[in-house]
């Protein structure tokens, strides 16, 4: 039977109508797949949910001494930067600034005696992930502003935290024991499966009640009879197993301080990172 020249037109506008509703299909479900497919909602500390964090950096800041003004200018400074994922050329520095790396989970963490006299893990004073720069946005499907705010919030939370801590000085400084209870603590094992990062900011002079780099109590830097003394206590074995380590290093200007931080200083924590199976990857001096 011959069609007609209307059945002919209105069986090609059907089959162009069924053609547009499986293409209405396909774009639709497609953008649905990929905004699922990008959507990677944040957990309380602005970390992937569906993924975590990228690694685990803790900041371990010794409040044990005052910082010199200058110390003091170049701490908050190069942490504005480092945070950013940025270090000023002009300092020609070996900071490793994968610790700082978009992703990774930053915990600040203070040598506080007053928290370790207490059976329990040492919690960060803050904590986040570095969140994505907002300049590098996808206009897509990212909103810049929203980008802005959790960048500029985790650089002044971390900032005024360290802003505050400048302006202590608590007098002992348990190095080790802080190392030790954060390596034990919740907080720093809760992601088991990705790197560990430790970032001290310290002048190193370990010093309390278990061991001293003071005068005085026949103690001192020397890692044989530190090592002698303290056999089989925790001290000897720390587990910081392929932890990469950065020291912040905060030479001090008085002379008994000075006679503590030689060469056999920095080898005393050599030794004793090396014997906790950490890799200790530089020691970037303080100006000041």
């Amino acid at each position: 039977m011959i069609q007609s020249a209307r059945q002919r037109r209105k069986k090609r506008q059907d089959l162009m109508g069924i053609v547009g509703i499986i293409a209405l299909f396909v774009i639709f479900g497609g953008g649905f797949y990929f905004l699922q497919s990008t959507n990677d909602p944040l957990d309380e500390f602005k970390c992937s949910i569906k993924n975590g964090p990228n690694a685990v950096t803790a900041i371990i800041f010794d409040k044990s001494q005052i910082y010199t003004n200058d110390q003091v200018t170049d701490i908050k400074t190069s942490f504005n930067l480092w945070l950013a994922g940025n270090e000023a050329t002009t300092k020609n520095r070996k900071i490793d600034l994968d610790f700082f790396q978009e992703g990774n989970l930053v915990q600040l963490y203070v040598t506080d005696e007053n928290s370790l006299s207490q059976p329990d893990g040492l919690e960060p004073r803050a904590e986040l992930c570095v969140p994505k720069d907002f300049r590098e946005a996808n206009q897509w499907i990212e909103n810049p502003a929203f980008l802005k705010a959790d960048y500029d919030d985790f650089i002044s939370k971390f900032s005024s935290i360290i802003e505050g801590l400048l302006e202590e000085a608590e007098g002992k400084s348990p190095i080790m024991e802080t190392l030790i209870r954060i390596s034990n603590s919740e907080s720093f094992q809760k992601h088991p499966n990705v790197n560990h990062n430790i970032f001290i900011v310290s002048d190193m002079i370990q010093h309390s009640n278990n061991w001293t780099h003071y005068p005085g109590r026949n103690q001192g830097t020397n890692w044989s009879r530190f090592s002698s003394e303290m056999s089989g206590t925790v001290f000897m074995r720390p587990r910081l197993n392929q932890v990469q380590v950065q020291v912040f290093y905060a030479k001090r200007q008085n002379q008994r301080d000075k006679s503590i931080q030689t060469r056999s200083h920095v080898q005393f924590w050599e030794e004793f990172f090396f014997n906790a199976n950490a890799n200790v990857s530089g020691w970037i001096n303080i100006d000041g």
